[in-house]
């Protein structure tokens, strides 16, 4: 997306102000506070909650429409207690349904792939439907002996919503959710522009995949969530790995329920080094500069869009259970130059923080770093890793208990708000 002008009175409001954020959300005399208990990050009850209340009511994150380019493409997803499937029609229209069979309740589908011939067919009874949701004229298994009343127009697949935004795939368990540009309010006006010499804004559409690593975390989501919109530990835990960002200059505002960040380079540093693939001479985007900074938007409850010069990228928490999370970040650049694959790296070579892997030219070996301790590592993840499964023991501890909050702390706060709006203590 081009952007009409680049002077400096069409930067945006977050960069031209010289405050964190807005009044709204620092005041001294009020600051932030911890408002979830411990017990909402170590319990299986609240868990439960979550996934009921929480993830099965909101829009969640399924992938890229890339994942669903052709007829008969399929991908399944978790949306709290409900099992989803997207899925491209033999026309073309993407479709979501609960990935359920109407006559016993069986998974239908698995992971991802193509559905061959258009037909959805259970396994246990051979019940069948088509990529519209129908249960097919002559899909029933003896069905004039067995079912001679059955109409079949009243067990197609339980529909579920899906939508797109720029070239992301969003799910809704229930077919009647609010809209999703209602559901994302104000964030495609958190985008930018953030910098004078900035010609455009971050396009995914125009970008390739160039990485997807997921990552295993033992920790709550929350926390996982908390430590990635946590804009105090950012000088100190990456005081190197992120060491050209000028953190006394990061801003943040909310956005509906989710919330966006920018925060420049130190004034000194003419390119960004800690986005940059040490191992690719990775090209800046077209029309974002060099000394672009960094910027997310959080999309609650559980996904970040995240830019740099070199990368457009998502940041997909992923619960497992109370006490266990996976990231999976995917990440579009530039077209990398002529001979770079996409590799898959054998799980038998990966690291144990690491699930799956797969990138341009990428091996196990640059997915290695050490033997050295984590926070010797110089590397944003693992530093991240091992902070959150460090709180997330803590939380165990009897003594256990949220000290004062600095306003670059806020966000926190005002995630854990919109949480109780879902999950509301008892």
């Amino acid at each position: 997306m081009r952007a009409s002008k680049t002077l400096g009175s069409d930067l945006h409001e977050m960069v031209r102000s010289s405050s964190y954020t807005t009044d709204e959300w620092w005041n001294p005399e009020q600051p932030p506070r911890q408002l979830l208990p411990a017990f909402a990050y170590t319990s299986q009850s609240w868990f439960q909650r979550e996934r009921e209340e929480l993830f099965a009511k909101t829009w969640t994150f399924a992938g890229m429409v890339e994942d669903v380019a052709d007829p008969g493409d399929y991908i399944t997803v978790e949306s709290g207690n409900a099992a989803l499937v997207i899925l491209r029609d033999m026309a073309g229209r993407l479709r979501a349904f609960h990935n359920v069979c109407r006559h016993r309740g069986a998974r239908l589908l698995e992971g991802s792939g193509n559905i061959q011939r258009g037909l959805i067919s259970c396994f246990y009874h051979k019940w069948t439907y088509n990529l519209r949701g129908e249960l097919q004229l002559a899909s029933v298994p003896y069905q004039p002996e067995l079912f001679p009343c059955l109409d079949k127009s009243h067990y197609g697949l339980h529909h579920a919503k899906v939508a797109t935004w720029k070239n992301l795939l969003f799910v809704h368990p229930d077919p009647g959710a609010m809209p999703l540009e209602d559901w994302m309010a104000e964030i495609p006006q958190k985008l930018g522009l953030f910098k004078a010499a900035q010609k455009r804004l971050h396009d995914p559409e125009a970008l390739v995949e160039t990485s997807d690593i997921v990552y295993r975390v033992r920790a709550n989501w929350k926390i996982v969530t908390e430590n990635f919109i946590d804009g105090y530990h950012l000088p100190l835990l990456h005081s190197v790995s992120l060491g050209d960002g000028d953190f006394m200059q990061q801003k943040w505002q909310p956005a509906g329920r989710h919330q966006a960040f920018y925060r420049p380079l130190k004034p000194d540093v003419g390119k960004d080094r800690s986005y940059a693939d040490p191992h690719e001479a990775m090209p800046v985007i077209e029309g974002i500069p060099a000394d672009y900074g960094f910027s997310y938007q959080w999309l609650f409850p559980n996904i970040a869009l995240s830019q740099t010069a070199y990368t457009w990228s998502t940041f997909h928490v992923i619960p497992v259970s109370p006490v266990m999370s996976l990231v999976r970040t995917r990440v579009r650049s530039a077209k990398p130059a002529g001979s770079a694959k996409m590799n898959v790296v054998r799980a038998d070579e990966l690291p144990s923080h690491i699930v799956s892997a797969k990138g341009f030219n990428l091996s196990a070996d640059r997915l290695q770093v050490g033997p050295v301790h984590a926070l010797e590592s110089n590397n944003v993840m693992l530093e991240d890793i091992y902070a959150c499964e460090k709180v997330q023991e803590g939380m165990g501890s009897s003594v256990f208990s949220v000290g004062p909050l600095s306003k670059w702390e806020a966000p926190l706060t005002f995630f854990q708000t919109q949480i109780l709006d879902f999950v509301p203590l008892r």
